[in-house]
């Protein structure tokens, strides 16, 4: 179980209030507190019934959590045992140096701090520069999410059986790392724990650059006026779904890890050349080989994550 007095929730969108609802669907006891900065996004997130508090001041939440408080309970040792206040940041990028700021202003030795950020060497970065007791922050990157937005598109299913990625320093507090592990693995994701630059370089192939050929796609689709689209049906729509997804928050997630996504760009561009050489020369028999190693590559990752 997550042996925690208080989870607060810095960010009550999609991920945040999923959440905040799979805590309480496996049986969460603890308090669960929301920090948001739209009062219209909070009372969306107020009516799912999973908050016991709501928001818009990161200090007003710290302070319910901590030792002094309303809702404390007392000076315990470490702070990452049943009297922790673990704070999960559920916030776009662009807004993580605004918080680690608000959080370090508030923090005591009963926080550990967590995220779910899409890139995590600067957020680790961040982490090291701006909060005080920075051995006890643990980043995080819950793989699972959707093209939809808010509160209203929570789902308290969205983290089952998916990876999460734990990203612990080398001197990252242990007890602090086992807290996260347990509130990743009570909502039902499978922990794999990485260094931050290596999980960058992953998730830029897995997920930052199949964002990136959705968006292309549509772009190029669309680059006469789109009439083509009249024909287009369930592969079009399976191929470009994540392209919907919130413009601002790709924008800081490709920016932030920049380097490993030129990377990976490079990398489907020789695979689109080798394609195009295959069509070129008209040769079937290679253009079998290419579809068959991949349809081979992608069922064998599906029956996989499907046996897990």
């Amino acid at each position: 179980m997550l042996k925690a007095k208080q989870v607060t929730i810095i960010g009550t969108g999609l991920l945040g209030a999923s959440l905040a609802l799979a805590l309480r669907a496996k049986g969460y006891r603890g308090r669960i507190v929301g920090v948001g900065r739209r009062v219209q996004t909070l009372d969306q997130a107020r009516a799912l019934g999973c908050f016991d508090d709501l928001t818009v001041s990161t200090a007003e939440a710290l302070e319910g959590g901590g030792n002094t408080g309303k809702g404390g309970s007392g000076k315990t040792e470490g702070g990452a045992g049943g009297d922790a206040h673990l704070v999960v940041v559920a916030a776009p990028l662009g807004h993580f140096r605004e918080i680690f700021t608000k959080i370090a202003q508030g923090a005591d030795e009963t926080l550990v701090v967590t995220d779910v950020g899409s890139t995590k060497a600067s957020v680790c970065a961040l982490a090291e520069e701006l909060l005080p007791d920075s051995i006890r922050f643990v980043g995080s990157h819950p793989m699972a999410g959707s093209e939809q937005q808010g509160p209203t598109a929570a789902d308290g299913g969205l983290f089952e059986g998916k990876p999460c990625v734990v990203t612990p320093g080398s001197d990252t507090d242990e007890r602090a790392v086992e807290l996260v592990k347990a509130l990743w693995g009570l909502v039902g994701m499978r922990l794999i724990e990485m260094a931050p630059a290596g999980h960058d370089r992953a998730v830029a192939l897995v997920s930052h650059l199949p964002h990136a050929v959705a968006v292309m796609l549509v772009k190029a689709v669309t680059v006469d006026g789109g009439e083509v689209l009249d024909v287009a049906s369930s592969g079009f729509a399976d191929t470009t779904r994540i392209a919907s997804g919130d413009p601002g928050i790709w924008v800081d997630i490709f920016q932030t890890n920049r380097e490993a996504v030129i990377d990976s760009v490079g990398k489907m561009i020789d695979e689109l050349d080798r394609f195009k050489k295959v069509m070129v020369r008209g040769d079937s028999g290679a253009l079998k080989r290419l579809l068959e190693g991949a349809k081979e590559a992608r069922d064998g990752w599906d029956g996989a994550s499907k046996r897990r």
